[in-house]
């Protein structure tokens, strides 16, 4: 369940931080009831309580349940940038990573924001040279590494399979090909500076990087100089898919 003094609190610290102290005011004055409409979506978003979905039963793990970001200890000033953990649809993940045309075998799939280790766990499912889940909590990253201690599949392609506890804006591009996943894990801004991490990896290392963009909200991949990913065109809203090859 959020809690409000994180949920709301940390805003007008930071409002204050760029708007300073009349601009923070006026804004209290006229915004409560856009704070009250906000606080009770993520009570509705986040029920706290939530049962097995057939993924968890198959394999014997517990990836299902959503987590509001103010109910995890975080040590990273990005905090009250991040969203919360929602676990992603296998359907969705395997529909759009079959738009790739690779060679699995080449490239290292990294998961921004992997939370409880489910996408890393759906990505073993094909035969990457290593797969990589940053997450700055670190109690879902205790959970996924329980996760991936405990999955069985018939099917698991991929056993190196490693979290990482860390704010993935710190965290160093394998020099490898990469596949990169993200499912919108943080605000705008966080969201640049990864992406011009990518483009300045790539300016150091170029080589094949293919992206997969769950509930793409922001237009950083596209528009971040020099990044400018291809975006390769699908017909649906659920995701976008973007890739620096030709």
């Amino acid at each position: 369940m959020p809690a409000i003094h994180k949920t709301i609190y940390p805003r007008i610290r930071k409002h204050l931080e760029r708007r300073g102290l009349l601009k923070t005011a006026w804004r209290c004055l006229l915004g409560p009831s856009q704070i009250i409409k906000e606080y009770s979506r993520s009570r509705k978003d986040y029920p706290g309580l939530a049962f097995p979905d057939q993924f968890d039963l198959k394999h014997g793990i517990e990836t299902s349940t959503r987590v509001h970001p103010t109910d995890l200890k975080i040590d990273s000033p990005n905090r009250i940038c991040s969203a919360g953990y929602w676990p992603t649809r296998p359907e969705i993940f395997h529909e759009a990573l079959s738009e790739f045309t690779i060679r699995y075998e080449d490239f290292i799939f990294v998961d921004f924001g992997s939370g409880k280790g489910r996408v890393l766990l759906m990505a073993s499912d094909y035969p990457f040279r290593k797969i990589i889940g940053v997450e700055f909590s670190s109690e879902l990253h205790v959970l996924a590494q329980d996760n991936i201690r405990h999955y069985t599949s018939n099917t698991q392609e991929c056993r190196d399979i490693i979290s990482l506890c860390m704010d993935f804006t710190e965290f160093r591009l394998p020099t490898e090909p990469l596949v990169l996943f993200f499912y919108n894990p943080a605000s705008s801004e966080v969201m640049a500076t990864v992406a011009t991490n990518i483009a300045r990896s790539l300016v150091e290392n170029e080589r094949p990087i293919f992206v997969i963009y769950v509930t793409p909200t922001y237009d950083v991949f596209e528009s971040a100089n020099p990044l400018r990913l291809r975006k390769i065109r699908v017909s649906t809203d659920k995701y976008s898919l973007y890739t620096n090859r030709g």
